[in-house]
């Protein structure tokens, strides 16, 4: 996993409102269309490590990852490319 600096405006993907079923393509697809550099804001109302592992099956080293579950708990993870990401 690389890491970077926390990009100044993020995409928010809230999962709590979508179909289980949808929720990981969903972030997938959202990430897919990030250039090198932005970043995407997860919100979920479960810990995202199965999405973490699935990243890190699927892009290795193609992105960072930062979360944290806040004290409504609601995890907020910060899913970015890194400035020298290539599709």
């Amino acid at each position: 996993m690389s890491t970077m600096a926390i990009p100044a405006a993020v995409i928010v993907v809230d999962v709590g409102t979508a179909d289980p079923l949808e929720r990981h393509s969903m972030v997938f697809d959202t990430f897919a269309g990030l250039a090198p550099g932005q970043a995407l804001e997860l919100v979920s109302d479960h810990n995202p490590e199965p999405l973490l592992e699935e990243f890190v099956a699927e892009l290795p080293d193609r992105f960072w990852w930062r979360g944290e579950k806040d004290a409504m708990n609601l995890w907020h993870v910060l899913i970015g490319k890194p400035e020298t990401a290539v599709d």
